[in-house]
């Protein structure tokens, strides 16, 4: 059997046929696997690979499983929390339902810094952040320097449609 994780629906063939090779495998999507059975299991890796089945109520599940992360020991804790954000990275729609439960309960979590890097949170926020960044240099460049817009693009790597956003926000 193959399970697909993804988001969408699985477009994969259930077979390998190759030169001297034809092997044939049941191709189930866990998403329309019930995740009651992996919830209610006494192992922890079960109840955060449940994330990735249908999830009918998220903020119940986020919320039972905050609670029994929260009394794990440090480095424990760490680990498993790294599991679930891989594990929900290919939910995103989860994922902001997660970070929503994570900022009302203000949870601080120890986190350490090779897990911050994995974190799609924190790689999104990055990523947002680098680009509010060149969105200021774009503004400094049309205010300071007066370059095209094209230039501006061009120097600071970014899509020309974002500069003339900035430009129309100066203007």
């Amino acid at each position: 059997m193959v399970l697909y994780v993804g988001e969408g629906t699985p477009k994969m063939d259930s077979f390998i046929n190759e030169q001297d090779l034809f092997y044939r495998y049941e191709l189930k999507d866990i998403k329309e696997l019930s995740c009651e059975e992996l919830m209610n299991s006494s192992r922890l890796e079960d109840k955060i690979l449940a994330v990735l089945c249908n999830v009918e109520n998220p903020e119940h599940y986020f919320e039972q499983l905050i609670q029994e992360l929260l009394g794990l020991p440090e480095k424990e804790r760490t680990d498993y929390i790294r599991k679930l954000l891989t594990a929900v990275y290919y939910r995103p729609k989860l994922k902001v339902v997660l970070k929503r439960i994570l900022e009302d309960r203000r949870m601080p979590l120890t986190i350490a810094e090779e897990m911050i890097r994995q974190d799609p949170f924190y790689q999104e926020g990055l990523e947002r952040g680098k680009l509010e960044a060149k969105k200021e240099d774009a503004k400094r460049l049309y205010v300071e320097l007066k370059l095209p817009a094209e230039q501006i693009a061009r120097i600071l790597n970014i899509p020309l449609d974002v500069v003339r956003e900035v430009i129309k926000e100066v203007k």
